[in-house]
């Protein structure tokens, strides 16, 4: 089989809104959790883990914290109310500008920012995590997984590390896939459609159940399939896996007999979107701003948070505050991420530690409040005030990795070495770099007394776990 076609075998089950064709006389039967050959949940969370800590990094994952949290939020509604999920599930933004989500095992979800950009609404959007998440929880990745080694004599660190390149990094996983996976080749293309098809049926009803329209994966489909033939590198996917008129048919059919509902109005949505535009999509801002100003069919939301931005960017404070005023929504996460650039800007850190502090109590697991408010404190120097928080939320989010390099300024403010290289040894150690993590413990040790040394040495222990297992996955890999 040539290259274009195997890539279109192993990413339409890595990738989402994966847009190959429904075979008419496929019968789809419900997979189910049935437990995998090759592949225990526990393995699958490992590699889930591994993955997470290569895209940190690569760099893949963007720290957005209002755009990460908004993410989590619409995700984990999602995945409250589907079935068979085996481990916590993980959403995390990518600044990529094209039109995808892509899913990996263990629950670990990648969300474009280009989505927001092509997604008119919210259930649009909703739509591609709940086929997202229903990859996870029916386990399409790790039985394609089994059926290669059914197939072969490929072992599953070799198949796993090619889809986990692939997606890191497109490229080099061409590169990988070619000349690791060639037995690969005998993949058959109907295994990727069934398994499509089945993250259809199955993610409409959670995308139902969440409260969501569910006409708006046929809609989304509908007009994804207009664009066929589109030559946009945003519409890439299009052109390596063509919707069909079938997939669009069975989507729509399915949500008829579902309860007719509403499209979500949550103005959060419109402020993501806004957010995606004016940081993401590489637009000129004079033009954009000139674009949304003249135009009266843009969303009110979208309009003034838009303008907020690009005014912030120009650091016009008192234009951008005035747009944000006119949302009349001032605890909400994005107008309040915003208003700290804002106070800021000005000088004025402590109107933003007090407006974020009294909506931090009621939220304090809230990743855009706590985030936003330990910036400003240290903004203010205000180290002491920034770790109390920091460490409370990481307490929940350890993996956090805009956290842990914040916790990182703030121990080294308060003057504390011994505990600020802890955790710049553990924030090396998410990126995957384990010689810099060694480094900082190294640094610790020198400095810390007492009990807090043999903390320091547990860490080399748990550290090197991880290390080990990553080296032996990748030396099996190669």
């Amino acid at each position: 089989m040539a290259y274009s076609k195997l890539k279109k075998v192993l990413l339409a089950l890595a990738t989402t809104v994966c847009f190959s064709a429904i075979a008419e006389d496929v019968v789809i039967p419900d997979l189910g959790p049935a437990g995998v050959r090759g592949m225990s949940v526990i393995q699958e969370k490992n590699y889930g883990g591994y993955f997470i800590r290569k895209a940190n990094g690569a760099g893949i994952i963007s720290s957005d914290p209002v755009l990460t949290e908004y993410i989590n939020t619409v995700g984990q509604n999602l995945v409250m109310h589907a079935q068979n999920v085996y481990f916590p599930f993980e959403f995390f933004l990518s600044a990529d500008r094209s039109l995808n989500a892509s899913a990996f095992l263990g629950g670990k979800v990648q969300v474009n920012a280009g989505l927001f950009h092509y997604a008119e609404n919210e259930d649009e959007f909703a739509s591609v995590l709940a086929h997202e998440v229903t990859h996870v929880t029916q386990r399409h990745i790790a039985r394609f997984i089994e059926d290669q080694m059914d197939r072969s004599s490929m072992t599953i660190a070799s198949i796993v590390g090619a889809i986990a390149i692939a997606l890191i990094n497109p490229t080099i996983g061409a590169a990988a896939i070619t000349s690791t996976t060639g037995a690969l080749a005998q993949a058959n293309i109907n295994f990727t459609r069934y398994n499509e098809s089945e993250a259809d049926r199955i993610g409409l009803q959670v995308l139902y159940n969440s409260g969501y329209n569910p006409m708006a994966m046929s809609e989304l489909f509908r007009k994804l399939l207009s664009m066929q033939g589109n030559l946009n590198p945003a519409f890439a996917m299009l052109i390596d896996h063509p919707l069909s008129e079938i997939r669009v048919a069975e989507a729509y059919n399915a949500a008829r007999l579902l309860p007719k509902r509403n499209n979500s109005k949550n103005p959060n949505y419109m402020f993501a979107k806004a957010r995606v535009d004016v940081r993401y999509m590489n637009y000129d801002l004079k033009e954009l701003e000139k674009r949304i100003e003249k135009s009266t069919k843009v969303n009110e939301h979208y309009r003034n948070y838009a303008l907020a931005l690009i005014n912030l960017e120009k650091h016009n404070f008192d234009v951008a505050e005035s747009y944000l005023n006119k949302l009349n929504l001032p605890r909400n996460d994005f107008v309040l991420d915003v208003m700290t650039d804002i106070d800021l800007g000005r000088n004025r850190g402590q109107n933003a530690i007090s407006r974020l502090h009294s909506i931090y109590v009621d939220k304090p697991s809230d990743g855009a409040i706590v985030l936003n408010l330990a910036n400003a404190y240290i903004e203010t120097k205000q180290g002491n005030n920034a770790v109390r928080v920091l460490n409370k939320y990481l307490e929940k989010h350890p993996d956090s990795p805009l956290a842990n390099e914040m916790l990182v300024r703030a121990y080294f403010m308060t003057k504390d070495k011994c505990s600020a290289y802890q955790a710049a040894a553990w924030n090396s150690v998410l990126k995957a770099n384990y010689n810099m993590s060694n480094r900082f413990l190294t640094d610790a040790l020198h400095l810390c007394e007492g009990s807090t040394r043999e903390i320091v040495r547990a860490k080399f222990k748990k550290f090197n776990d991880l290390r080990q297992f990553d080296e032996q996955f990748e030396k099996k890999n190669n």
